[in-house]
């Protein structure tokens, strides 16, 4: 009615033709929805020089007589748009998953070797006539966690160092849960406590299992082994061949 174009209104207010065109016609349908609606009408009537608050309100009057011809879609519109709840559980259920993983890294290894420790002490003391240790007293007190620097708790090993061909020695700095197996032969399975010292011998080889690499200290026939990986869980075989040869001023 006024002359002005399509083009002219959307260079002034930033609204796509597309959406001037369906309002002009009262194609809601084509429209964003919501806020966006009213805001559209808003800047043509601010600048067309009308009534802004009268052409909401008639917009908002024709909206009203649609959604009450079709109540069902705009129904089944809108309920799917509240994810939040479902979004916080999630968040809740992954949280909880990365937690247990993280329990079950970091304190798994020392609840199953107390675990089996118990069952094992007494077997481990029978095979060596030894009689069985008070039941109420823990795993950690037995020999198999004792031990000093200087003195190998010799009932841990299948073969004496002192007549074997290969000597280890293990010192733990802190707790950790180790295995030691000797020529195919389980002698150790149990909790190191920091500040232990154990040494054990074998004729051919050593496999050495721990929960954490950084707990301890190895030396094979008095060498140095460097351990694998720090803080985590891991395994080593030696024989012989991890001996470095001796010095070439000993020709």
């Amino acid at each position: 009615m006024r002359g002005v174009s399509l083009e002219e209104i959307s260079a002034a207010t930033r609204i796509s033709t597309r959406f001037l065109d369906a309002i002009e016609n009262g194609q809601w349908d084509r429209l964003p929805g919501g806020v966006f609606n009213r805001g559209f009408i808003r800047s043509i009537a601010r600048f067309l020089g009308l009534d802004e608050e009268s052409l909401v309100a008639e917009y908002s009057l024709e909206r009203s007589d649609v959604a009450s011809a079709h109540p069902a879609p705009e129904r089944s519109k809108e309920i799917p748009r509240n994810w939040k709840p479902a979004a916080v559980a999630a968040v809740g259920i992954a949280l909880a998953i990365a937690g247990g993983f993280f329990a079950y890294k970091r304190y798994g290894p020392s609840i199953a070797a107390r675990l089996r420790g118990r069952p094992g002490a007494a077997r481990s003391y029978a095979a060596r006539g030894i009689g069985t240790p008070n039941p109420d007293s823990p795993p950690t007190e037995s020999p198999l966690a004792s031990g000093t620097p200087d003195s190998p708790a010799a009932g841990d090993q299948s073969v004496p160092p002192s007549a074997a061909d290969l000597e280890l020695r293990i010192e733990a700095s802190k707790p950790a849960y180790v295995k030691v197996v000797a020529d195919g032969k389980t002698v150790f399975e149990g909790t190191f406590q920091a500040g232990n010292v154990k040494q054990f011998g074998a004729s051919d080889t050593f496999e050495i299992r721990s929960s954490e690499s950084s707990a301890l200290a190895l030396q094979l026939n008095g060498q140095p082994i460097s351990a694998i990986g720090t803080g985590q869980p891991w395994s080593v075989t030696l024989t012989r061949d991890d001996l470095k040869p001796a010095a070439e001023g000993s020709h």
